[in-house]
């Protein structure tokens, strides 16, 4: 089973997306950190972006940033950087004659958050047709 980690990496590389890991693990306390505690990459396309990868379970993550870690979320934003969370969801693949298929794909649901006045606001990004 794919992490959302790689599936988030493998998605920016097919988008020619620099990006860097921010996400650290300490070998000694087995436990991992994120950068400012919210993002785990962090992305250069047209301006900088935090991103967190995660699967389709999200609020704990939503929690995290818009509540437990705000300041740092709002300082981020009011610096110009953008902040998406990737949530990751198996979805079955449609055939080319439109009916639905065995194959499973990943998908992400992709969330941006951002800053209106003094509130953070989190949407859910519509979907590309094409």
């Amino acid at each position: 089973m794919a992490s959302s980690m790689s599936l988030t990496t493998s998605a920016l590389r097919k988008d020619n997306i620099d990006y860097w890991i921010a996400e650290n693990y300490n070998p000694h306390s087995k436990t991992r950190s994120d950068m400012f505690n919210i993002f785990d990459i962090v992305a250069l396309d047209a301006g900088i972006i935090g991103i967190q990868a995660c699967r389709t379970d999200i609020t704990a993550h939503r929690e995290k940033i818009m509540v437990e870690y705000e300041t740092y979320t709002k300082k981020w934003l009011q610096c110009g950087g953008r902040i998406e969370v990737w949530a990751w969801r198996k979805l079955k693949q449609k055939k080319k004659d439109g009916k639905m298929g065995k194959r499973s794909i990943w998908i992400p649901r992709i969330f941006d958050v951002e800053l209106l006045g003094h509130a953070l606001f989190w949407e859910e990004r519509k979907k590309m047709s094409g």
